[in-house]
C-alpha cells in the first residue's frame, strides 16, 4: 500500500470530493476518451491542435512587415531587413518574441590586412548581411494549401557597401514547422570567404536548456545500434559558468527551450553534404555554436557551414574562393501550444501471451483504474512461443488468433478503452518476403563497409528514403482499414542517419548532392530520412482523421515539429543513469522529461528507476510526474493511485496547467512544490512533498497570478484522512496557512472566487 493512502484513498476520492466540487473515482464524468480526448466532432468546436490548419497573411507595407500567424503562433518577417524573420511569438507561451535578435544570414569576406596576427578586433574583414538590405524583394505564393514566402535580398555591410552576393529563401509554412530552402549567388570571378553563415540569432534568456544531434562525423556513442541520440545541456545568460557549446561539424539538430513553458529547433534536411562538404570541400570546416550573451542577456546561437576565421588567440584564419550558387535546406520546428492541461496518457498494452490474450476481465479492470489506452505491443518474440507480430508481416497471426484480437478490440471498446496496434517507424522483419526482395534496396545502412544495420530479433533497420516509406504507408492502412482499432502507436518515431548510395536522389523536398561531390555514395556524411518522416507524420494525421490517437515513442529523439501531428508521446527509455535511491528535484530533471508541454506526455518507468527501487522511489517518481504535467509509462497500479489525485477536475483539457515553477503559490519547504489547474471561476492546486518525511508547510495563495485571475479568494476547501477541510482564505492569501503533507504525498486544494 503506498503513501498516498494516509490521505484517504477512496474516501478522498468518494466522501470528500463533494467539498471539492468534484466527482467519484466511479463516475461516468470520466470517462477514458476523456483522459486521452481527441474529440473534435462538437459543432462549432475548433480543431484540435494536431490537425494542420490554414495560415493567415498579412502584410502592411507601412510598418514593413509581413505576418504568418494561426491561433497558435505568428511569425513576422521584416520587410526592411531582407525579408528575414524577426519575431515568433507563441499565442500561450511566456517572452513576446523569442528572438532577440532577426534570424540573420551572412558572409564575412577576406580583407587584404598584411602577414601577422591580427585580432578580431583590428580585423579589416568585412561582414555583409541579409538583413542590412532595406529593400528585399518578398512575394507570397500557394503550393497546394500551404503558403510560401519568397524573399531575394542583396548582401550589404552595415554602411551599406554591396558584397555582390545575392540571397534568395523561401520559406515553405506547413504545420508547425517552417521547411527553408536558401541559396547563396556569389559573383562568377569568386570571392574569397572566411565565413559562411546559414543563421544566427539571439534567443530569449528564458531559453535555457538545449539539445543537439551530432554531425556523423562526430558521433561517439558506442552503441551498435546508434540512432543519433540528442545530448543535453544548459546555457543561462545570468550564471557565469555554464560551458558555450562549440563544434567544427553542423549537428543534425538543435533544440532550445525553456522547459515545459516554449521552445524551437532547428534541424538539416535530408542532403547533409550541404553542410559539410558544399564550401570547404571537406568536413570539420564549419562552426555551430551556443552561447549566453550577457548585454542584452540572452542566448546566442551560430550555424555557420564555413568558419575559417581568426579565433581569439590566432589571427589570420584561411578562406576559400566562393562563386557561382550555393543551397541550404533546412528546418525551423515551432511547438503547437493550445494552452491546455494534458489528459495524462495512461497507458498499458498487451499481446496474445501464447493465445490466452487478455481477458474482458482485465479490461474492465483497467478501465476502473484509469487506463486510457491498450497498445497492441507485440513486435518481439517475448513469449518465447513463435507467436507475434513480425514486423511488416501480414496478417501478424493464424485466423483464430486474428478472431482473438478483434474480441479485445470489441472489448476495450466495450469499457471505453481505446486500442492501436504497434508499428516500428524503421524496422522489417527477417522472415518478411519484402525483406528478402527489397532488404538491400530499402535498408539503412550507417557506415562505409554498407552493411544493413541489425536489431537482431526484430528484423533489420530500413531507411524512409527509400520505397520502405509507401510500404510502410500500406502496412498502416490496411490494418485500420480492417480492424476498427483507433488509430496508431509509432516506435523508432525519429530521422536516421543512412549511408545507402542507392537512396540518393529519392529525398522528398527535391535537394541534391552538395556542389562538388558527385554522389553520396559511401562519404562519411551520407543523409538522414528526417524530410519523409514529417511527410509520414503528416500522412499519418490524414490517415487516422482529427479523432485518431498516434501515439509516439521518441526516446532521446524529440522533435517538435513531428510531435506536432501525435496525440501523446512516451520517452526517456534509455540514456539516463536508472534511479535507485534518490528521486531527483524537478529543477534538475532533463529537457527530454516534459520539453515543451506540447503535447501530453509519459516518461518510461523502467528506462528511469532501477529495478530494485524501493516503492518509495517509485512513488517519488510517480509524484514528480504528477508535478509536472506528465505521466509514468506504462501506468503501473501505484501511478494510476497517484493520477486518481486529478479525478475531481474531470477533463483536464478544461484547465491551464502550470507547474511547480507558477507564481500563485509559494511554500516555504525545500521538499515540497505546487502545481496549478486553473480555469475561469475555480482553480484546483497540487501540493506534493516529495522527501522523505512529513512535512508542515506555509501555503500562501496570490489568486491575483492565477492563469485565470481571481479579484479575491471565497473558498478554499482540500481533504485530508477522508475528512473534508475548509482552509482559511484570509490567511492563504496573506501570511500563509500551515498544513501537514505526509512523506511522499500530495493533497489537492480547491479554490473558488469570492467578491473583492
Amino acid at each position: 500500500m503506498s503513501k498516498l493512502s494516509q490521505l484517504g484513498r477512496r474516501e478522498f476520492l468518494e466522501s470528500g470530493l463533494a467539498a471539492l466540487g468534484g466527482t467519484t473515482l466511479f463516475s461516468p464524468r470520466l470517462r477514458a476518451d476523456a483522459r486521452l480526448s481527441s474529440d473534435a466532432s462538437t459543432p462549432g468546436a475548433e480543431p484540435p491542435a494536431w490537425w494542420p490548419q490554414s495560415y493567415v497573411i498579412e502584410r502592411d507595407e507601412s510598418k514593413g512587415n509581413l505576418v504568418v500567424s494561426t491561433r497558435y503562433y505568428a511569425v513576422e518577417h521584416d520587410l526592411r531587413k531582407g525579408g528575414a524573420i524577426t519575431r515568433i511569438h507563441y499565442t500561450h507561451g511566456k517572452a513576446e518574441n523569442i528572438l532577440l535578435r532577426p534570424l540573420a544570414s551572412s558572409v564575412q569576406l577576406r580583407g587584404d590586412e598584411p602577414p601577422g596576427e591580427v585580432t578580431r578586433k583590428q580585423s579589416r574583414h568585412e561582414d555583409f548581411m541579409d538583413i542590412a538590405d532595406p529593400s528585399a524583394t518578398v512575394s507570397t505564393a500557394k503550393t497546394g494549401k500551404w503558403d510560401v514566402i519568397t524573399a531575394k535580398c542583396r548582401l550589404l555591410s552595415r554602411d551599406g557597401k554591396d558584397s555582390g552576393i545575392v540571397t534568395s529563401t523561401s520559406y515553405n509554412y506547413r504545420w508547425g514547422y517552417i521547411k527553408i530552402h536558401k541559396e547563396f549567388h556569389f559573383p562568377p570571378q569568386g570571392l574569397k570567404v572566411r565565413r559562411l553563415s546559414v543563421l544566427s540569432t539571439l534567443l530569449d534568456p528564458s531559453f535555457t536548456h538545449y539539445g543537439y544531434n551530432p554531425n556523423a562525423a562526430e558521433a561517439f556513442s558506442p552503441e551498435v545500434l546508434e540512432n543519433g541520440s540528442c545530448f543535453w545541456g544548459k546555457i543561462r545568460p545570468e550564471t557565469q559558468f555554464d560551458v558555450p557549446f562549440q563544434t567544427r561539424y553542423i549537428p543534425r539538430y538543435l533544440v532550445w527551450a525553456n522547459p515545459g513553458v516554449e521552445g524551437i529547433e532547428w534541424f538539416a534536411s535530408d542532403a547533409l553534404s550541404q553542410w559539410d562538404y558544399q564550401v570547404a570541400g571537406q568536413t570539420g570546416a564549419g562552426y555551430a555554436a551556443i552561447s549566453a550573451s550577457v548585454d542584452p542577456p540572452g542566448v546566442r546561437i551560430s550555424i555557420d557551414p564555413l568558419d575559417l576565421a581568426p579565433t581569439f588567440y590566432v589571427a589570420r584564419g584561411g578562406s576559400v574562393t566562393a562563386a557561382g550558387s550555393y543551397v541550404f535546406d533546412y528546418y525551423l520546428g515551432m511547438p503547437i501550444l493550445d494552452g491546455h492541461g494534458h489528459n495524462p496518457w495512461l497507458e498499458r498494452s498487451f499481446n496474445p501471451d501464447g493465445g490466452k490474450w487478455v481477458s474482458e476481465d482485465q479490461i474492465k479492470r483497467n478501465a476502473t483504474l484509469g487506463v486510457g489506452t491498450m497498445t497492441l505491443h507485440d513486435d518481439g518474440d517475448i513469449n518465447h512461443d513463435g507467436l507475434y507480430w513480425r514486423d511488416g508481416a501480414w496478417p501478424p497471426y493464424p485466423p483464430e488468433q486474428m478472431k482473438r484480437m478483434a474480441e479485445v478490440i470489441k472489448n476495450c471498446h466495450k469499457y471505453g478503452i481505446k486500442t492501436v496496434p504497434y508499428f516500428s517507424n524503421h524496422e522489417l522483419s527477417y522472415a518478411t518476403k519484402e525483406m528478402k526482395g527489397h532488404g538491400e534496396e530499402w535498408g539503412c545502412k550507417p557506415d562505409d563497409q554498407g552493411n544493413l544495420r541489425p536489431n537482431f530479433n526484430w528484423g533489420a533497420l530500413m531507411c524512409l528514403k527509400s520505397g520502405w516509406l509507401d510500404y510502410f504507408k500500406d502496412c498502416v492502412d490496411r490494418v485500420l482499414r480492417d480492424y476498427p482499432f483507433d488509430g496508431v502507436y509509432y516506435d523508432w518515431n525519429q530521422a536516421l542517419y543512412c549511408n545507402n548510395p542507392l537512396h540518393v536522389g529519392k529525398t522528398s523536398n527535391g535537394v541534391s548532392p552538395a556542389k562538388g561531390l558527385a554522389s553520396y555514395a559511401l562519404s562519411p556524411t551520407g543523409h538522414w530520412d528526417v524530410d519523409e518522416l514529417l511527410e509520414l507524420m503528416e500522412w499519418t494525421r490524414e490517415r487516422v482523421g482529427p479523432n485518431g490517437l498516434i501515439l509516439v515513442h521518441s526516446s532521446m529523439n524529440p522533435m517538435l515539429a513531428a510531435e506536432n501531428f501525435v496525440n501523446a508521446v512516451c520517452t526517456m527509455e534509455w540514456g539516463y543513469g536508472a534511479i535507485s535511491s534518490t528521486m531527483p528535484k524537478p529543477e534538475d530533471l532533463p529537457l527530454e522529461w516534459n520539453m515543451v508541454s506540447a503535447r501530453s506526455r509519459a516518461v518510461i518507468e523502467y528506462g528511469c528507476i532501477a529495478s530494485d527501487a524501493s516503492t518509495e522511489v517509485r512513488q517519488l517518481f510517480y509524484l514528480t510526474a504528477l508535478i509536472t504535467g506528465v505521466a509514468t509509462w506504462p501506468a503501473s497500479d501505484g501511478a494510476l493511485e497517484v493520477f486518481n489525485l486529478l479525478k475531481p477536475l474531470g477533463d483536464l483539457n478544461q484547465y491551464q496547467f502550470e507547474d511547480w515553477r507558477n507564481r500563485a503559490v509559494r511554500l516555504n519547504h525545500a521538499d515540497c512544490y505546487s502545481a496549478v489547474y486553473s480555469r475561469p471561476g475555480e482553480a484546483f492546486i497540487l501540493l506534493a512533498n516529495v522527501g522523505a518525511i512529513p512535512a508542515k508547510v506555509n501555503c500562501a495563495i496570490d489568486p491575483g497570478a492565477l492563469a485565470y485571475p481571481m479579484p479575491a479568494l471565497g473558498a478554499a476547501t482540500t481533504n485530508i484522512s477522508g475528512q473534508a477541510r475548509h482552509l482559511d482564505p484570509v490567511a492563504l492569501t496573506g501570511v500563509g496557512q500551515e498544513i501537514a503533507i505526509p512523506a511522499a504525498s500530495a493533497l489537492m486544494i480547491r479554490l473558488q472566487p469570492g467578491r473583492s
